[in-house]
């Protein structure tokens, strides 16, 4: 694997800090690029024609990836994960198959699971957090899944149910009680 299919994007205020110990942490790990964050929000500035659609991304968790001593930092970081755009290659693999294929970290798989899981999800979250909350949230739990996909077993439960007690955390920590 010989591109980076995961960003660290460190905040450009910090990056004379991080970016070192950061590159240093992730040497051992050809599929992270650590790089500075120089997006400017989509309000300040926009491209002749209005806003450019970016591919989807997965936001992942920044503190499952860093040492202790670094995850004071994580919220000056973004791990993203773009998504390969859906193709053929896994439109006829079962469940299982493209639960293991994410887990190995193909890219393809990974969008194929996703698209396959994605109107579930937000439907779920629009009933829970809104129409419009719901567009910032698909990103971040499609990194939550990535994160915790691992941890499910489907011996113990259905992706679908699995995929329902996900989302319902995720509101749960964004509602206020």
């Amino acid at each position: 694997m010989s591109d980076p299919r995961v960003f660290c994007l460190v905040a450009a205020e910090r990056a004379d800090d991080l970016l070192e110990p950061l590159r240093e942490h992730f040497a051992a790990a050809p599929q992270v690029a650590v790089l500075v964050e120089r997006r400017v929000s989509k309000r300040s500035h926009q491209p002749p024609g209005g806003v450019r659609p970016r591919a989807p991304v997965a936001e992942r968790d920044p503190v499952r990836a860093l040492p202790p001593e670094l995850h004071p930092e994580a919220r000056h970081l973004r791990l993203v994960q773009p998504l390969e755009p859906v193709r053929r290659t896994y439109e006829d693999a079962d469940l299982g198959e493209l639960i293991g294929e994410t887990l190995a970290g193909e890219p393809e798989a990974v969008s194929e699971l996703w698209w396959r899981v994605s109107g579930r999800v937000q439907a779920r979250l629009r009933l829970a957090i809104g129409v419009f909350a719901t567009e910032r949230a698909m990103s971040q739990v499609l990194g939550r899944l990535l994160d915790e996909l691992p941890a499910y077993d489907p011996e113990r439960e259905p992706l679908s149910t699995w995929l329902d007690v996900l989302v319902d955390r995720y509101c749960a920590e964004r509602i206020p009680a």
